[in-house]
C-alpha cells in the first residue's frame, strides 16, 4: 500500500478556497449530499502549534503529505477525509470529486472535514469556531448545500458522532452542532451574495416535447433536484428511485446534460425516459 491519492493544496482565505472549490468538476456519479465535521484528535491543537513553532516548522502542506502516508500505509485506506482545516489554512487532502474515507456510514454520501484540535479536552474557542465555520460555509456554498434541517444520511451538517457505527464523540464534546449551524449560516450569508454571478453563466434551457420518465438511482439512494442546471445550485427537492417526472426542457452545462422537470433540474444520467 502507498500513500493515498491527495491534493495537498492549502488556502489561507475563504475567497481563495471558494475559488478553488468553484473549479471542481464532478465527472462521475459521486457528489456530496452533506458535509461531515470531524476533529483530528491527533494532531491536537497543542501538537500542531508546537510543530509550527519549530526552527524548521512543519507546514500545513507537509501535514498533507504526512497524513496521506498515514492513511495509505498505516490505515490501509484507499482515500482519506477530503479536507483538513487548521487555524491558518483550509487544506484539500483527498480528491474532493471522489468518495472519501472518514465515517463508515457517511463515506458514500458526504465530504469529510478534519478540523485540527482535540475538542474533548482542548477549548473550542470562539476564534476557532468562527474560522472552521468559515471553511465549512465555503463547502456548503460551493456544493449548493444547506447546513440546517438535519436528516441523518440525507441532509444538513453531520458530526462524526452522528454515525451509528461509531462510539466516538468526534468532533468533540465541546462542539455544539446548533451553534455551528448558526455560525455556518452567518458565514454563508457573508460570502454567498454575488459569489457566482457572471462566472460560468448557465446556458438557456432548450424546450423539448414533454416526455415521461422516472428517477433511476439505487434503491437506497436519492437524487437532489436543483434550482438551476448545476451541481452547485441549491437543492429544492429530493426524489427517489421510481418517482415519476415530466421532462420539458434540457441543457448541456459544462459537459453534463440536465433535464428541466416540474420540480427543478435533474442530472439526465439519473432519469430514465421513454
Amino acid at each position: 500500500m502507498t500513500a493515498i491519492p491527495f491534493v495537498g493544496k492549502c488556502f489561507d482565505t475563504a475567497a481563495k478556497f471558494l475559488d478553488y472549490l468553484d473549479d471542481i468538476k464532478f465527472t462521475n456519479a459521486w457528489t456530496p449530499k452533506f458535509v461531515t465535521m470531524h476533529h483530528t484528535g491527533g494532531p491536537s491543537l497543542k501538537t500542531w502549534e508546537g510543530y509550527g513553532n519549530r526552527p524548521k516548522p512543519i507546514t500545513d502542506e507537509q501535514w498533507m503529505k504526512n497524513l496521506a502516508g498515514y492513511y495509505g500505509n498505516e490505515m490501509k485506506w484507499s482515500a482519506g477525509p477530503h479536507f483538513f482545516f487548521t487555524p491558518k489554512n483550509f487544506c484539500v487532502l483527498s480528491l474532493p470529486n471522489k468518495r472519501g474515507v472518514h465515517a463508515v456510514s457517511f463515506n458514500a454520501t458526504s465530504w469529510g472535514v478534519e478540523c485540527v484540535g482535540d475538542f474533548d479536552s482542548e477549548a473550542f474557542t470562539e476564534a476557532l469556531a468562527n474560522r472552521y465555520a468559515e471553511g465549512l460555509a465555503c463547502l456548503h456554498v460551493a456544493a449548493g448545500l444547506e447546513p440546517d434541517n438535519y436528516l441523518r444520511n440525507v441532509r444538513g451538517l453531520h458530526f462524526h458522532r452522528d454515525d451509528p457505527k461509531t462510539s466516538k464523540t468526534c468532533p468533540g464534546k465541546r462542539v455544539n452542532k446548533e451553534n455551528m449551524v448558526a455560525l455556518i449560516e452567518a458565514k454563508m450569508a457573508q460570502i454567498a451574495p454575488g459569489a457566482h454571478e457572471d462566472d460560468n453563466p448557465v446556458p438557456p434551457s432548450v424546450p423539448v416535447p414533454s416526455k415521461r420518465g422516472v428517477i433511476n438511482v439505487a434503491a437506497d439512494d436519492f437524487l437532489n433536484i436543483r434550482d438551476e442546471p448545476s451541481g452547485k445550485s441549491p437543492v429544492v427537492k429530493v426524489l427517489h428511485r421510481g418517482d415519476p417526472v415530466a421532462v420539458v426542457g434540457e441543457v448541456n452545462n459544462g459537459g453534463t446534460l440536465w433535464y428541466h422537470i416540474a420540480e427543478g433540474w435533474a442530472a439526465a444520467r439519473f432519469v430514465k425516459v421513454g
